[in-house]
């Protein structure tokens, strides 16, 4: 049973995951272990697990991988409502895992893949935003051609429309298109966002705005203010090795407010979806203590820092176990 209300809605396209077993090299491997990840998809189930009613958008092909998408969506409490089926291909992506000082590294292969073909008016936009309350998109669905913007847009009218919440992670990706063509395009998102994930560094580089401000403080504020932003949150990892890191999270808001978290080390099994879990957790935060940024941002990096010990895309924890990783500062016993 759902805990919660509220219909968060969110837009992605799910990929099926390849990784090769034990930190083996892509050109090395024999073997490939399969799951279905992707950012906004990873959003939605963590959302889930977090006992919210969640709706996912998307597109996959008719055969038997978009069938496992689906059967995976709803096994973790998906609704899956609201999914196209049309084209031929899946999304997917190589994942080779980093370990010690070798980094992990992604190949896509998501080009021409069914999402990228996906139109709005393969949905029921306006049965969807009516009652919605939250709608997650990130700067990953804006990099996937022409047709995804177009339905990015479409969904944002909706939500504005129907004074939907709208948070938008910035998650550039240099590797699915340039910068420059970006930077066209992430200034056109901002009007319709209230809670955006964010750094200094996109906000400088790929929202191209208060480029000459030298002070990350003063320039988040700006940023604030522009675009008439309810919270920016964000996090900073430091790297000692692929399998060890240490993360902190952040929040501004209006009249300077700004909080940060203790840092937290800890050990990584598989980093994949850690940005996701961040989210997931901030947006869980906000909803349920609207108030309070502060416990969101600590309830997000939390989030995000369990994630990166289990194998997957998907943080699958529940609020009771966020919260007590973050009484205990994860030095809890063994549960027996």
């Amino acid at each position: 049973m759902k805990q919660n209300k509220d219909k968060i809605v969110s837009l992605g396209e799910i990929m099926l995951r390849l990784t090769p077993p034990d930190y083996t090299r892509i050109e090395q491997a024999t073997s490939f272990i399969a799951n279905y990840g992707g950012g906004e998809a990873n959003v939605i189930v963590s959302l889930s697990h977090l006992g919210h009613n969640c709706y996912y958008i998307t597109r996959l092909p008719p055969n038997q991988l978009g069938d496992g998408a689906i059967d995976y969506l709803k096994s973790h409490g998906i609704n899956t409502d609201n999914i196209a089926r049309g084209s031929s291909i899946m999304g997917i992506y190589f994942l080779e895992s980093g370990f010690g000082g070798r980094p992990g590294r992604v190949i896509y292969n998501r080009k021409h893949s069914a999402f990228t073909r996906i139109t709005p008016e393969e949905f029921n936009l306006d049965k969807i935003f009516k009652d919605a309350t939250w709608f997650h998109i990130s700067g990953i669905t804006l990099a996937l051609g022409e047709k995804a913007r177009e339905m990015v847009f479409a969904c944002l009218k909706y939500a504005k429309k129907y004074q939907v919440k709208v948070s938008f992670d910035f998650n550039y990706r240099s590797k699915l298109w340039p910068i420059e063509e970006a930077q066209k395009i992430y200034p056109l998102i901002m009007p319709y966002v209230n809670i955006l994930f964010a750094s200094p560094w996109d906000i400088r580089t790929v929202l191209k705005t208060g480029k000459n401000l030298t002070d990350d403080d003063k320039l988040m504020q700006h940023a604030i203010k522009k675009y008439d932003l309810e919270w920016i949150f964000g996090k900073t990892r430091k790297i000692f090795s692929s399998t060890e890191n240490a993360m902190t999270a952040y929040v501004y808001g209006p009249n300077n407010l700004y909080f940060s978290t203790e840092e937290y080390n800890f050990q990584i099994f598989d980093r994949i979806g850690a940005g996701d879990a961040f989210a997931s957790g901030v947006i869980h935060g906000l909803l349920t203590k609207p108030k309070d940024p502060k416990f969101a941002a600590e309830f997000g990096i939390v989030n995000s820092i369990l994630k990166q010990t289990i194998f997957g895309d998907v943080a699958t924890f529940k609020e009771e176990e966020i919260l007590e990783y973050m009484s205990t500062q994860g030095r809890s016993e063994v549960k027996r």
